[in-house]
Protein backbone atom coordinates (compact mmCIF):
# COMPACT_ATOMS: atom_id res chain seq x y z
CA UNK A 1 0.00 0.00 0.00
CA UNK A 2 2.24 2.78 -1.19
CA UNK A 3 -0.23 5.01 -2.77
CA UNK A 4 0.49 8.84 -3.57
CA UNK A 5 -2.84 10.82 -3.84
CA UNK A 6 -2.90 14.54 -3.73
CA UNK A 7 -6.07 16.37 -3.39
CA UNK A 8 -5.68 20.26 -4.40
CA UNK A 9 -8.50 22.75 -4.36
CA UNK A 10 -9.46 25.60 -3.17
CA UNK A 11 -10.54 26.32 0.50
CA UNK A 12 -14.50 25.37 1.45
CA UNK A 13 -14.79 22.87 -1.05
CA UNK A 14 -14.45 19.71 1.52
CA UNK A 15 -10.85 18.58 1.44
CA UNK A 16 -10.71 18.51 5.04
CA UNK A 17 -14.01 17.10 5.55
CA UNK A 18 -12.99 14.16 3.04
CA UNK A 19 -10.14 13.38 5.14
CA UNK A 20 -12.15 13.28 8.55
CA UNK A 21 -14.68 10.84 7.08
CA UNK A 22 -11.62 8.40 6.02
CA UNK A 23 -10.42 8.97 9.84
CA UNK A 24 -13.74 8.12 11.13
CA UNK A 25 -13.57 11.24 12.90
CA UNK A 26 -16.74 12.30 10.89
CA UNK A 27 -19.80 10.24 10.32
CA UNK A 28 -21.51 10.38 6.39
CA UNK A 29 -24.48 11.99 5.79
CA UNK A 30 -25.43 9.49 3.28
CA UNK A 31 -23.41 6.02 2.37
CA UNK A 32 -21.12 4.22 4.28
CA UNK A 33 -17.05 4.23 4.71
CA UNK A 34 -15.48 0.75 5.26
CA UNK A 35 -11.95 0.63 6.43
CA UNK A 36 -9.89 -2.32 6.70
CA UNK A 37 -9.87 -3.54 10.57
CA UNK A 38 -6.20 -3.33 11.01
CA UNK A 39 -5.58 -0.28 8.91
CA UNK A 40 -3.73 2.39 11.07
CA UNK A 41 -4.35 6.23 9.95
CA UNK A 42 -1.67 8.86 10.67
CA UNK A 43 -2.83 12.72 10.52
CA UNK A 44 -1.17 15.78 10.42
CA UNK A 45 -3.01 19.10 10.08
CA UNK A 46 -1.72 22.95 11.03
CA UNK A 47 -3.14 22.29 14.47
CA UNK A 48 -1.32 18.88 14.90
CA UNK A 49 1.08 20.81 16.98
CA UNK A 50 -1.50 21.73 19.29
CA UNK A 51 -1.04 17.85 21.19
CA UNK A 52 2.94 18.71 21.80
CA UNK A 53 4.22 19.68 25.98
CA UNK A 54 5.28 22.91 25.31
CA UNK A 55 7.26 22.51 28.74
CA UNK A 56 9.25 19.41 27.73
CA UNK A 57 12.12 19.08 25.37
CA UNK A 58 11.42 16.91 22.09
CA UNK A 59 13.09 13.82 23.46
CA UNK A 60 11.76 13.81 26.61
CA UNK A 61 8.69 14.22 25.04
CA UNK A 62 8.91 11.18 22.75
CA UNK A 63 10.32 8.99 25.20
CA UNK A 64 7.60 9.92 27.73
CA UNK A 65 4.95 8.88 25.27
CA UNK A 66 6.41 6.00 23.82
CA UNK A 67 8.17 3.92 27.36
CA UNK A 68 7.47 0.65 25.84
CA UNK A 69 9.76 1.58 22.68
CA UNK A 70 13.11 2.96 24.47
CA UNK A 71 14.08 4.43 27.44
CA UNK A 72 17.53 5.60 26.01
CA UNK A 73 17.96 9.33 24.97
CA UNK A 74 20.45 8.46 21.89
CA UNK A 75 17.74 6.18 20.60
CA UNK A 76 15.38 9.45 20.69
CA UNK A 77 18.03 11.78 19.34
CA UNK A 78 18.07 9.33 16.10
CA UNK A 79 14.73 8.97 15.87
CA UNK A 80 14.10 13.08 15.63
CA UNK A 81 17.34 13.23 13.90
CA UNK A 82 16.09 12.06 10.81
CA UNK A 83 13.61 14.78 10.91
CA UNK A 84 16.22 17.23 10.97
CA UNK A 85 16.07 18.45 14.53
CA UNK A 86 19.29 18.58 15.86
CA UNK A 87 21.96 20.02 18.69
CA UNK A 88 20.54 22.50 20.95
CA UNK A 89 17.09 22.00 19.59
CA UNK A 90 16.43 18.60 20.66
CA UNK A 91 17.45 19.53 24.60
CA UNK A 92 14.98 22.88 23.81
CA UNK A 93 11.98 23.40 25.26
CA UNK A 94 9.29 22.77 23.04
CA UNK A 95 7.42 25.75 23.48
CA UNK A 96 10.61 27.76 22.72
CA UNK A 97 10.75 26.18 19.11
CA UNK A 98 9.77 27.79 15.28
CA UNK A 99 6.38 25.83 13.59
CA UNK A 100 8.90 24.05 11.88
CA UNK A 101 10.55 22.73 13.99
CA UNK A 102 7.65 21.58 16.41
CA UNK A 103 6.38 20.00 12.67
CA UNK A 104 9.49 17.91 13.24
CA UNK A 105 8.26 16.92 16.10
CA UNK A 106 5.21 15.94 15.05
CA UNK A 107 6.51 13.76 11.80
CA UNK A 108 8.71 12.15 14.15
CA UNK A 109 5.87 11.12 16.15
CA UNK A 110 3.55 10.15 13.43
CA UNK A 111 6.53 8.04 12.22
CA UNK A 112 6.98 6.00 15.57
CA UNK A 113 3.37 5.56 15.53
CA UNK A 114 4.05 3.35 12.59
CA UNK A 115 0.44 4.04 10.31
CA UNK A 116 -0.21 2.16 7.03
CA UNK A 117 -1.22 5.22 6.09
CA UNK A 118 -0.65 8.91 6.39
CA UNK A 119 -3.16 11.59 5.80
CA UNK A 120 -1.37 14.76 5.47
CA UNK A 121 -3.96 18.25 5.74
CA UNK A 122 -2.10 21.17 4.50
CA UNK A 123 1.19 20.25 5.59
CA UNK A 124 3.31 22.86 4.18
CA UNK A 125 1.24 25.83 5.90
CA UNK A 126 3.78 27.73 8.18
CA UNK A 127 7.04 25.90 7.01
CA UNK A 128 9.85 27.27 5.06
CA UNK A 129 11.10 25.88 1.63
CA UNK A 130 13.51 23.96 3.23
CA UNK A 131 11.20 21.88 5.72
CA UNK A 132 9.08 21.64 2.57
CA UNK A 133 11.49 19.61 0.88
CA UNK A 134 12.56 17.42 3.92
CA UNK A 135 8.86 16.91 4.35
CA UNK A 136 8.65 15.72 0.66
CA UNK A 137 11.73 13.54 1.20
CA UNK A 138 10.26 11.88 4.06
CA UNK A 139 7.14 11.42 2.23
CA UNK A 140 8.91 9.40 -0.96
CA UNK A 141 10.72 7.83 2.13
CA UNK A 142 7.70 6.59 4.28
CA UNK A 143 6.84 3.28 2.86
CA UNK A 144 2.62 3.13 3.82
CA UNK A 145 -0.25 5.28 1.56
CA UNK A 146 -0.27 9.34 1.62
CA UNK A 147 -2.96 11.63 0.85
CA UNK A 148 -1.57 14.60 0.88
CA UNK A 149 -4.52 18.06 0.63
CA UNK A 150 -3.51 21.26 0.08
CA UNK A 151 -4.30 24.72 -1.46
CA UNK A 152 -1.65 26.99 -1.82
CA UNK A 153 1.35 24.85 -2.31
CA UNK A 154 1.67 22.39 -4.80
CA UNK A 155 3.09 19.51 -4.03
CA UNK A 156 3.26 16.70 -7.22
CA UNK A 157 2.60 13.15 -7.00
CA UNK A 158 5.09 11.15 -9.81
CA UNK A 159 5.74 7.56 -10.16
CA UNK A 160 5.15 7.27 -6.48
CA UNK A 161 7.28 10.44 -5.53
CA UNK A 162 5.87 13.37 -3.85
CA UNK A 163 8.27 17.07 -5.50
CA UNK A 164 6.98 20.46 -4.56
CA UNK A 165 6.13 22.11 -7.87
CA UNK A 166 7.51 25.74 -8.54
CA UNK A 167 4.73 27.77 -10.51
CA UNK A 168 0.98 28.48 -10.37
CA UNK A 169 -1.64 25.72 -10.98
CA UNK A 170 -2.08 26.82 -14.53
CA UNK A 171 0.94 26.14 -15.36
CA UNK A 172 0.90 22.73 -13.49
CA UNK A 173 -2.25 22.48 -15.62
CA UNK A 174 -0.50 22.93 -18.98
CA UNK A 175 2.01 20.81 -17.77
CA UNK A 176 -0.40 17.35 -17.32
CA UNK A 177 -2.22 18.81 -20.21
CA UNK A 178 1.26 17.80 -22.72
CA UNK A 179 2.24 14.88 -20.48
CA UNK A 180 -1.53 13.02 -21.50
CA UNK A 181 -0.94 14.79 -25.33
CA UNK A 182 2.22 12.55 -25.36
CA UNK A 183 0.75 9.08 -23.62
CA UNK A 184 -1.75 8.97 -26.64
Amino acid sequence: MDSRIALVGPNGVGKSTLLKLMMGTLSPIGGRIQRHSALKIGHYSQHSADQLDLEKNSLEFLRDKFPHISEDLQYWRSVIGRFGLVREAQTAKIGTLSDGQKARIVFALLATESPNMLLLDEPTNGLQISVIDSLAEAINAYSGGVVVVFAKDILVCENKMIRRWDGHIKDYKAYLAKQMEGSC
